[in-house]
């Protein structure tokens, strides 16, 4: 079993440097093996409080005639949106980026968007990968990972250092020896849509040199030199294929900006969803389309889905000017890296708040009065944000959809989580999978996605 290693350094630069790339050619068969995570010894979460028996909380919704008033005050809108996608009648897969916050995050709108076009999701690719494995609330497009402890997010939407980002909006570092991440990039279902090729993109960090070692399937590790003063690469290649990639950090730091993979087959469609749990679209601002170009991603998106809103309606008192202005700003940043584009914004879903009451126990006695609650004050800052996309995006020629109309509109929050099975869920911020569910045909539906993606 022979390895070669070749190291390419790359010294021109325009307004970056440009990556320094390391390739990895793999020889020889190999088979997949299923990830099995080490073993991880976790602290003992600290005891729980006592709590006073003597008291009781109740929990309450509006009622429904309240409900019937808040329908009869807030006519919905029409959600039909017209738009339109580039044909391709050469046959090349189209390629739809979705950001957003925790709602695209979990992926279960995505997947029932998918199903709505017809195809499942081992027909439907990422032709790239975020490097956000470990972050709670995000299911990713691969089979597995297994990850050490040792790894932080840095992202784009805290601004933070004012960093540079990739159209992941984040990156996964470690300077600790020995911290690993693997990944079993093969569908999740089967195994198929094996790798031909995979590109890790680095960033620059303030180690100019990082060692790492690589391991490809059940091939041995191969140790690899990383210099990322300006950022750098390193690509796998095999003569067969591969699905399940080691990456262990022996000397230095790494800083990940994400994973460009390659399959052996060809999809109709290529999907890449970056949502962050508590992003804002504030977070766009941090890429910058020299430093993404000099990542070599394809900048050619025929449809892009911005969906935010959630966070920013969570700041109370709620500024609209404030959040129309870096709204246009992120929308301007953002166009001049995906300037041809199909664009959309997703407004936040709808919003509710529990009425809380403390008892005695028994229920005998209210312990403190408690102020009825303004049941759509969310609800209310949710739709002022979806009527502000809907104006500042037409100054980017980007189109707008309702997530709260699709909820029966304000106050659909509480019809939907009375509904059986649920379709909120009982934080009355999210929904239930059910739920993406159905706003994922809804919105399939008023943007005719299966008619533009067949038309020839």
């Amino acid at each position: 079993m022979k390895y070669k290693l070749f190291i390419l350094w790359l010294t021109t630069c325009l307004s970056f440097p440009l990556l320094a790339q390391n390739v990895l050619n793999i020889q020889g068969s190999s088979q997949s093996p299923d990830l099995v995570c080490p073993m991880i010894k976790k602290s003992k979460p600290p005891l729980p409080t006592p709590s006073n028996n003597d008291y009781e909380e109740v929990y309450s919704l509006p009622e429904d005639e309240l409900l019937d008033i808040i329908r009869k005050k807030s006519p919905i809108n029409s959600n039909q949106v017209e738009m339109t996608l580039p044909s391709h009648k050469d046959g090349k897969p189209f390629k739809i980026g979705i950001w957003g916050d925790s709602h695209s995050a979990a992926n279960f709108f995505t997947e029932e968007l998918i199903r709505t076009i017809g195809l499942d999701a081992d027909s439907v690719l990422p032709s790239f990968i975020p490097p956000s494995m470990g972050r709670s609330g995000v299911r990713l497009p691969i089979r597995k990972y297994c990850q050490s402890p040792h790894w932080k997010f840095n992202y784009s939407y805290t601004g933070f250092n004012q960093e540079i980002f990739g159209p992941a909006l984040l990156k996964l570092s470690s300077n600790t020896p020995e911290s690993y991440l693997w990944v079993d990039f093969r569908s999740k279902n089967n195994q198929l849509n094996t790798l031909q090729k995979l590109t890790i993109l680095f960033s620059k960090t303030k180690q100019t040199t990082s060692k790492i070692g690589v391991q490809v399937d059940n091939r041995p590790e191969e140790i690899v030199e990383i210099q990322h003063e300006n950022g750098g690469e390193l690509q796998i290649q095999a003569d067969r294929f591969f699905g399940v990639v080691k990456i262990r950090l022996i000397a230095g730091a790494i800083s990940i900006d994400g994973f460009v993979p390659q399959y052996d087959t060809t999809p109709k469609v290529y999907l890449d969803t970056f949502g962050i749990p508590s992003a804002t679209v504030k977070g766009l601002q941090g890429i910058q389309k020299d430093y993404v170009t000099n990542l070599k991603i394809p900048l050619n998106y025929d449809l892009v889905i911005l969906e935010y809103g959630t966070n920013e309606g969570s700041h109370i008192p709620f500024d609209g000017k404030n959040y129309a202005n870096f709204l246009r700003e992120s929308l301007k940043n953002f166009r001049s890296i995906y300037p041809q584009s199909s664009c959309l914004l997703m407004g936040p879903t709808d919003r509710g708040i529990w009425y809380k009451r403390t008892y005695t126990k028994g229920k005998k006695k209210l312990v403190k009065p408690t102020p009825i609650p303004d049941f759509l004050m969310y609800s209310k800052i949710h739709q002022e944000i979806t009527q502000i996309q809907g104006q500042i995006g037409k100054e980017f020629s980007c189109s707008s959809w309702s997530w709260q109309d699709a909820m029966g509109g304000v106050g659909g929050a509480y019809t939907w989580i009375k509904q059986s099975p649920p379709l909120m869920a009982k934080d009355l911020i999210h929904l239930t999978v059910q739920g993406y569910q159905e706003t994922a045909r809804q919105f399939s539906r008023d943007i005719n996605l299966r008619e533009m993606l067949n038309k020839e």
